[in-house]
């Protein structure tokens, strides 16, 4: 199953690139239907470090536990094309039921403005579970796509 965004950023490329790197933007743009928090400590890092995974729950509405997962970015390119790789998984709840491959693409566009690709590919255990959930998945990733438009615009630059 997947879902997934294809929308027009109004940001550059390398402001769109940087504020995917903020723990703050992928907190900011699933709340209140997603809230994550840092498990660490020290709490969530100014920015994802490419390598460095990053231990995280979620509650869906801030009250019920959806489980706890890692955040552990890759960064690459396919033909030219910057892309971000969340190699993260789940360690307990609902996300240790679910194999996930979660990948976003930007690509600059001549009036200043990033087309922004998001798709998440996720298999979950037993198969039944991943249909029940598929429609909350779908709301959660069109509201990413309205926060998103929303504070693009105010990201600062990189």
């Amino acid at each position: 199953m997947h879902v997934g965004l294809r929308l027009v950023l109004d940001a550059p490329l390398d402001v769109v690139r940087d504020a995917l790197l903020s723990p703050a933007v992928m907190v900011g743009v699933t709340k209140p239907f997603l809230v994550y928090r840092s498990l660490d400590p020290a709490g969530f890092p100014h920015r994802w470090t490419p390598g460095q995974p990053h231990p995280i729950a979620a509650s869906a509405f801030g009250v019920v536990p959806s489980g706890e997962s890692h955040v552990d970015i890759d960064l690459y390119e396919v033909d030219g094309v910057p892309v971000q790789r969340d190699n993260g998984g789940g360690t307990s709840g609902l996300f240790a039921r679910m194999d996930m491959r979660h990948r976003m693409a930007v690509s600059a566009l001549p009036d200043g403005t990033t087309l922004f690709v998001d798709r998440l590919d996720y298999r979950m255990r037993p198969a039944a579970l991943g249909l029940a959930l598929w429609p909350g998945m779908w709301v959660i990733w069109q509201w990413r796509a309205l926060r998103m438009r929303q504070q693009a615009p105010t990201w600062p630059p990189a």
